[in-house]
């Protein structure tokens, strides 16, 4: 199961890296966000292109490098519990509907810390 949750990782975030590179105005505007010119696109592709390669490659890692599944696994905890609890101070602050699309987003990466928490408490640690 460990190995099938770092893989979907993986996908999510390779994909999403993608999407982001190819059409980044589209996605921008998708997430609710405005550019005031190339320095904001570049701040975007960097993040939301570079940031989602770079951990999409990291659980790819995971996959294929047996001994830092279980780390990989402990670093979802923390990445998806700061997402968790900031997307929550954020819908308490402005509403949940005025999270726009990010509330998908939102609800995927519950999941994704619900399923991370799961198998570590599966496991004993």
């Amino acid at each position: 199961m460990l190995v099938l949750y770092l893989a979907v990782n993986a996908v999510l975030y390779g994909a999403f890296s993608i999407w982001c590179t190819l059409a980044p105005r589209t996605t921008a505007n998708w997430l609710g966000l405005s550019t005031t010119g190339a320095g904001g696109e570049s701040e975007y592709l960097a993040v939301y292109g570079g940031l989602q390669a770079g951990l999409g490659v990291g659980y790819a890692l995971a996959v294929w490098l047996p001994e830092t599944r279980w780390t990989a696994l402990l670093w979802s905890v923390a990445l998806y519990g700061g997402l968790v609890g900031w997307r929550s101070l954020a819908a308490v602050r402005l509403g949940f509907g005025a999270l726009g699309n990010a509330r998908f987003a939102f609800g995927l990466e519950v999941v994704l810390l619900l399923a991370a928490v799961v198998l570590l408490w599966r496991r004993g640690g």
